[in-house]
């Protein structure tokens, strides 16, 4: 019995210690691989990819003749301008996991 009360303490000790907190994953720096091989397309292989994304966003576009990549300010993804046969152009982020985000740009 004389043990068990002197373990106690150790025991409870114990049960109070803080577990260690979980570190967060590194944050990733550089393109991701599917950003990579989307800047890596010839010119006719990545309008076919911005086509899809700017039809998917539904936005009305026949055909991608150009498309140039932009600064990216925010850091979230690469974003590429596509400019479409009709006169419109469309801003096109592509995110680390292969997303796009498509908005009208001027």
């Amino acid at each position: 019995m004389r043990t068990l009360l002197l373990l106690l303490p150790i025991v409870l000790a114990a049960c109070d210690a803080q577990p260690p907190a979980p570190s967060s994953p590194p944050t990733p720096t550089g393109p991701s691989e599917i950003q990579q091989r989307i800047a890596a397309l010839g010119e006719p292989q990545r309008n076919a990819v911005l086509i899809r994304a700017v039809r998917d966003a539904g936005f009305d576009c026949q055909q991608v003749t150009g498309s140039q990549p932009q600064p990216d300010a925010a850091a979230k993804g690469q974003v590429w301008t596509a400019k479409c046969s009709g006169g419109a152009s469309y801003a096109v982020v592509i995110g680390r996991d292969g997303t796009a985000q498509v908005v009208g740009a001027r």
